[in-house]
């Protein structure tokens, strides 16, 4: 029976994401809102109001940080409700499920205005109910039986197809000699031909890959460019920012506004150079080098585990996680490999 199948360890991961980061979304937030009164916050929340993102809005210190608190307890909120519904998910409980999905807009919100990285964390439990195998596991069909067969047909994609065997022809008086078919009998594959795999239309998912390659490098390097025209046009109110916030730093490290614009064109640079390598990559593996997409692979790879840490401190960055790891895992899917095998 599907009900005497155990818990599968996605639904356990799903569940202990959810509970543990609503946890600390709550603790998040009372701790932000209680520290919306000091000295140092207000002086923060005045430096965002000037930058010229958030100058337009009209708004002053008392209307943001009532902005901050409200979000907060919208977050506190819903991240209360989510902890004791992410119980229920051990239990199998459908209607926790769909309660979930629906507190997941507030859960951002709430992320907004908390630390970034946990409101996301509880987002992504959210998210792994609704895939295999838990899927099946809340459906009652037996998820084991199914989990087994996509591994089993995965490993089969793996595997190259197996060579066509045919019947061996009897050998001529000259060992030369390549006995000719009768017209109208069909060619039996002969031990010394060389039959050449056949190769099947390109996956979908190598198309996507590279596909979302080259617009996150474009959109990289767009953006990297933005900032440095930014820095470039307000060159002198950035440099005494970062003189009025590390005196000593500068004092120490004698960096001058020049520096500072020259820094900023060094990270175009760069950054334009690893998006220009990053689309010549993933042209090369479109076109079947499967070394381009190995080292595509192992670039996003890293590039998803550096956003994460740096999405620590920037939580929008948590989209950049997430394009780098489907673009790695979109290029080791089985029907990609196979199809690098069979050229």
């Amino acid at each position: 029976m599907s009900e005497e199948q155990p818990r599968p360890g996605q639904a356990t991961l799903a569940g202990a994401l959810i509970v543990g980061g609503s946890v600390f979304v709550v603790l998040a937030a009372w701790q932000r809102i209680s520290s919306l009164h000091t000295l140092e916050v207000q002086e923060e929340l005045q430096r965002i109001l000037t930058e010229p993102m958030t100058a337009d809005l009209g708004m002053d210190v008392d209307a943001l940080s009532a902005t901050i608190r409200v979000l907060c307890m919208i977050g506190a909120g819903a991240a209360t409700a989510s902890a004791i519904l992410g119980i229920q998910v051990f239990r199998r409980s459908a209607s926790a499920r769909i309660a979930l999905t629906a507190l997941s807009p507030l859960l951002f919100v709430g992320g907004l205005a908390t630390a970034g990285f946990l409101a996301p964390m509880v987002l992504a439990g959210i998210a792994l109910l609704w895939l295999q195998p838990t899927r099946d596991w809340y459906a009652g069909r037996p998820w084991i039986q199914r989990y087994e067969e996509r591994r089993a047909a995965r490993l089969a994609a793996l595997r190259p197809p197996a060579p066509q065997s045919g019947p061996v022809p009897p050998q001529s008086a000259s060992p030369m000699a390549r006995p000719v078919p009768a017209p109208g009998v069909p060619h039996a594959p002969l031990p010394f031909d060389r039959q050449r795999p056949v190769v099947g239309p390109r996956p979908p998912a190598l198309v996507a890959a590279c596909a979302i390659t080259c617009a996150v490098a474009v959109a990289m390097v767009l953006l990297v460019a933005a900032m440095a025209a930014y820095v470039s046009a307000n060159s002198a109110e950035l440099f005494a920012e970062v003189m009025k916030d590390q005196p000593s730093w500068l004092n120490t490290s004698d960096l001058t506004e020049d520096d500072l614009v020259a820094g900023t064109y060094v990270l175009v640079a760069g950054a334009a150079a690893c998006a220009l390598g990053a689309i010549v990559l993933a042209a090369l593996a479109f076109v079947g080098q499967n070394w381009a997409r190995i080292v595509l692979a192992i670039g996003s790879a890293s590039g998803a585990a550096l956003s994460l840490f740096l999405a620590l401190g920037a939580w929008p960055l948590v989209i950049l996680v997430a394009a780098f790891a489907g673009i790695a895992s979109l290029l080791m899917r089985p029907e990609v490999a196979r199809w690098y095998v069979g050229r």
